[in-house]
């Protein structure tokens, strides 16, 4: 069989199915060619989900009429220069692909003005074939139509959804990059209706706010965290505003929205100490980086990125999210449901004006939640902008940062307090924020894990001898990896020894220990169980252990001495908020809360 050249139209289309994926990557590309215009305003309209039409429109600085022509060229750029630009790309745009690419597989259009010129010009471009420039009336910018996108290309719209999935992807795409661009007014209409307008002046938690709700918006915290040439700010979620899988989350690399496994691992790794295993926290990130330190020519969608201090990034991350947290109060907030009246209809949410739903961008929640973190919300009475948990108003992400905020503390018993145990299992008390409601078992494992890892840490975990040792029969893989692991388990305080066969004989214990099953703790730290939520592997996984079987457990009476006590150990961690597995050991019922469910006031 020959060789030969593929003909050009084919290479057209084979290029188009590298970048153009679905209609919400044309919507992408062309607001990221108005981005790099210098707009400051931008319109989108969308029709039968991007397929019909796609219009995007801005006010920056137009294309000249000789340029126009190669617009639609292949490999045609106003980024890139030579070769040396690609090792510090600072725009959006550079590879000269995108429009050569969607109009191959449309019928497009492009008007545009340039500032001072007598009038604009307008070109059509028919499945790649441009046709000559013609001039007519328009304000200076550039308007740029896609219609009928595949077209010619019958089997790519065949993998495509319905309309109405469409339609949602590339309102995910507007809203998301509307998102991190405080200073450029968005708007999106959708089939003739608009669906959210964002103006220029408001910054990211304003606009996040406008664009997903301010339930979502309260449940986040700022986070950042700067080093030379290096910067992580933005927001990311309490643990009571975390999720079941990792879609609600939104990273931007120098203002570009990308996916990162990398970042998604520093987020998670960060917040490991705070969150069950089984869930993810949501986050809306920009990592501005020095462009010589990054790579962005990956991917031909320029979805993906490449650091060269990845180690570096992730360390920048993580501190970020974990000092956010750490300086959050974390305990949620309770909103119990008050009965419907008999025959009564249930109150209906009013339908949002953006037109998002629980589908839009990595599924960023838009409901109440009935459960809700500890963060300030920005209109929350008596709370000004720049308190905890908010970002001041200034200018745009990666320019301007707000001081950093003082370490919040966990609800505070009063002076004088009087602790109720309720049901054995949760301490009741009254503070400033309202009913406080603490799992005792949770709060004591939290101390006693702390305590752990810093006599670890010193090589100095206190162990008490027993004056008879205790024999313990193992099943024999059990056997043979308690006496594998003998050194490190003593490292722990348990010393073990081989006493007969499938017998171990236990000479030492943790002095931590009360009355507990050494057969139960013995099994559990030879092979420590996988279902703990925010535990790394290996030692820490056998510290958790030990903190669970030697806390105070639900159904154990404790006299107000020693919840004093365990309240003052709390007090002394670095944090208190959650149980190693990532439960709070605190719930807050507040004060306004308490006002409704007795019908004082707003019922």
């Amino acid at each position: 069989m020959s060789i030969r050249a593929l003909p050009q139209d084919v290479v057209d289309r084979i290029a188009a199915g590298e970048v153009v994926e679905r209609p919400a990557s044309v919507v992408k590309e062309l607001i990221e060619n108005a981005l790099d215009a210098g707009a400051t305003s931008i319109r989108v309209e969308v029709e039968g989900g991007g397929i019909g039409l796609v219009r995007v429109v801005d006010d920056g600085h137009g294309i000249a009429e000789d340029q126009l022509p190669l617009a639609f060229a292949s490999h045609a750029t106003s980024k890139l220069h030579d070769v040396d630009d690609l090792f510090h790309i600072a725009s959006f745009g550079f590879r000269g692909e995108a429009l050569s690419s969607i109009a191959a597989v449309s019928r497009s259009r492009i008007t545009s003005a340039v500032a001072g010129a007598a009038s604009g010009f307008r070109l059509d471009c028919h499945a790649g074939v441009p046709a000559p420039a013609t001039p007519c009336a328009c304000p200076q910018g550039t308007a740029i139509e896609v219609r009928d996108l595949f077209f010619n290309t019958p089997a790519r719209r065949r993998f495509l959804g319905a309309i109405s999935t469409e339609s949602a992807r590339c309102r995910e795409v507007v809203a998301a990059v509307a998102t991190v661009h405080p200073g450029v007014r968005f708007e999106l209409v959708v089939d003739g209706k608009t669906r959210f307008t964002i103006p220029g002046d408001l910054d990211l938690g304003e606009r996040i706010a406008a664009i997903y709700g301010k339930d979502f918006r309260s449940e986040l915290v700022w986070a950042e965290r700067q080093e030379p040439g290096t910067a992580v700010e933005g927001y990311i979620s309490l643990p009571a505003g975390a999720r079941a899988r990792p879609r609600a989350q939104q990273l931007f690399v120098n203002g570009r929205l990308v996916r990162d496994r990398s970042v998604q691992a520093a987020v998670r790794s960060g917040c490991k100490d705070f969150l069950p295993g089984s869930l993810h926290p949501a986050f809306v990130l920009q990592l501005t980086i020095d462009p010589q330190r990054l790579d962005v020519n990956v991917h031909p969608t320029k979805a993906e990125v490449r650091f060269r201090d990845r180690d570096r990034v992730f360390s920048i991350v993580r501190g970020a999210c974990r000092d956010a947290l750490l300086g959050s109060d974390l305990a949620p907030r309770v909103r119990v449901a008050l009965p419907t009246p008999s025959g009564a209809v249930p109150p209906v949410a009013a339908p949002r004006a953006d037109g998002l739903t629980s589908g839009g961008l990595g599924e960023l929640p838009l409901g109440t939640a009935a459960l809700s973190g500890g963060a300030v919300a920005e209109d929350a009475p008596g709370v000004g902008r720049g308190g905890v948990g908010t970002r001041p108003a200034g200018g745009p992400v990666g320019g301007g940062h707000p001081p950093a905020s003082p370490a919040v503390a966990a609800p505070a018993p009063r002076a004088a307090q009087r602790y109720v145990q309720i049901l054995r299992t949760y301490i009741a008390h009254d503070s400033d924020q309202g009913l406080v409601l603490v799992d005792q078992h949770a709060l004591h494992e939290r101390v006693l894990y702390a305590r752990l890892q810093g006599q670890l840490a010193r090589g100095e975990i206190e162990s008490q001898r027993l004056l008879v040792p205790e024999t313990i029969r193992l099943d024999p893989g059990d056997y043979d990896r308690a006496l594998l692991l003998a050194d490190e388990l003593a490292r722990f305080g348990l010393v073990v020894a081989a006493f007969g066969e499938d017998t171990v004989a236990v000479q030492a214990v943790p002095a931590v220990l009360r009355n507990e099953s050494l057969p139960d703790l013995l099994r559990a730290l030879v092979d420590p169980p996988d279902a703990h939520g925010g535990i790394p592997h290996g030692l820490d996984r056998r510290l958790f252990t030990m903190a669970c079987h030697a806390a105070v457990k639900a159904g154990d009476a404790l006299d107000e001495s020693e919840v004093a006590a365990l309240f003052q150990s709390g007090a002394e961690i670095e944090h208190d908020a959650t149980c190693p597995h990532g439960r709070p050991t605190r719930i807050v019922i507040g004060a306004d809360e308490l006002e409704r469910l007795f019908k004082r006031t707003g019922f």
